[in-house]
């Protein structure tokens, strides 16, 4: 979880003038402070809004400056988080410095593929603290194994040179052409989409990465000309009907076996709990359930999640109370899953059997929507949105933002109600 915020005090220099600072928090890092260059009377600034009272002189110009400069990184922080990338406050105060200072060291110039290798090392073996467990940041290493391996194959193909021989200066518009059209013919090769829009968002977060820490060359001017291409495609929600949770919530339970109706238990947790994530659902434990709600930091996303407790999620803790391996709620890990990279696998392969359960569950209940676990986030938000909720309160509960919300995973499940109230209204 991260924040942006302006915090104004008296100049020590002159004390009716006000000194302005740009705050940027990240949950577990020390906040760092940026000077900005923008003042006025210390009399005219209001704290609790973060702005210049109405109606002092230039209130206007000044508000406005201050939200650009806090949207602008703000935009940089939810970009560098969407793409999976760990980042640290320091890093992002620094996200818009263009030149190198006298003091520092010089920098070790590195070809794009030893700085890769870098990056999955660190990565690889890099662990951080999530509800009291040790994490290792495995995923983020395969997603620079993958660009990796794209990129290698491309020079191959393309322009028959290894990739060992480029640096961040030959990733000019040319080059990036040349890839995104290599990954489109890939794409219709495989019959899909080439992995695209991922790519070249990978490779834009590493040039920009290796730009902040001074390699030649280095930078993202040159990925503008890709124009929409590197933009990510509007997102479909998954969500599925209030009608088809209440049959799954009812199914003949008799036609499933013990590890099928925990399948099942899953997924409707998952969607009790604020549409909790298959990660974060098989990793949960007891330290995370309080009286009436549940607190924890989802593992993929820097965000805290609390959903409330409400009776059939009461009845599923209960249900399985004693079961979990060790202070796990679920019965998913075993003493054999003794770290992150074979929890994570484990994870990967209790996903799909809950996935498969679901489509036998459709094919019985004749369900036409296409359910998976994960449709139980989207269920979730769009069930309680479309209940008049407000937005800020559902996304508390399941630990996103109140616009990723609407823009992921919101979806209007009851066309038939919607319809009923237009005709009263209209």
């Amino acid at each position: 979880m991260f924040s942006i915020k302006v915090k104004g005090k008296p100049n020590p220099k002159n004390s009716n003038l006000v000194k302005l600072e740009l705050v940027l928090f990240q949950t577990d890092y020390p906040r760092v402070t940026k000077i900005l260059d923008i003042t006025g009377q210390y009399k005219d600034w209001d704290p609790k809004s973060q702005t210049f009272r109405s109606g002092s002189p230039d209130a206007y110009s000044k508000n406005r400056s201050l939200s650009d400069i806090c949207m602008r990184y703000q935009r940089v922080a939810e970009e560098w988080t969407t793409s999976g990338r760990l980042w640290s406050p320091v890093e992002l105060s620094h996200c818009f410095d263009r030149q190198q200072t006298a003091s520092q060291p010089e920098t070790r110039i590195r070809t794009v593929s030893q700085f890769i290798n870098e990056r999955i090392a660190y990565f690889a073996s890099k662990e951080r603290i999530k509800n009291g467990q040790i994490i290792v940041s495995n995923g983020t290493a395969k997603g620079y194994k993958r660009i990796f391996r794209s990129l290698k194959t491309f020079t191959t193909i393309v322009y028959g040179k290894s990739l060992s021989s480029y640096f961040f200066k030959d990733i000019d518009a040319k080059f990036l052409s040349d890839y995104a059209f290599y990954l489109k013919r890939r794409g219709v090769e495989n019959g899909n989409q080439g992995n695209l829009v991922t790519n070249l968002r990978a490779l834009r977060a590493l040039c920009n990465y290796a730009a902040k820490l001074g390699m030649p060359g280095a930078g993202i001017a040159a990925f503008d000309s890709l124009g929409d291409m590197i933009k990510w495609p509007e997102t479909t929600s998954r969500a599925v009907s209030a009608k088809t949770i209440s049959l799954l919530e009812n199914i003949d339970r008799s036609l499933f076996s013990a590890k099928e109706q925990l399948h099942l238990d899953l997924f409707l947790f998952s969607y009790y709990t604020g549409g909790m994530a298959n990660v974060d659902v098989c990793n949960l434990t007891w330290d995370c359930v309080h009286e009436d709600k549940i607190v924890y930091e989802r593992i993929k996303f820097p965000k805290t999640a609390k959903p409330l407790l409400i009776p059939q999620s009461r009845a599923l803790l209960r249900k399985y109370e004693g079961k979990g391996y060790g202070n796990y709620i679920f019965p998913v890990f075993t003493r054999k899953h003794t770290d992150s990279k074979k929890r994570s696998t484990r994870v990967g392969d209790f996903s799909k059997a809950v996935s498969c359960t679901l489509s036998k569950a459709c094919r019985i209940l004749k369900i036409k929507e296409h359910v998976t676990w994960y449709s139980s986030r989207g269920s979730f938000i769009s069930r309680m949105v479309d209940d008049g909720n407000s937005p800020y309160a559902v996304a508390e509960m399941a630990g996103n933002s109140p616009m990723t919300i609407w823009k992921n995973y919101y979806k209007n499940t009851e066309r038939e109600k919607l319809a009923e109230r237009m005709r009263a209204v209209l």
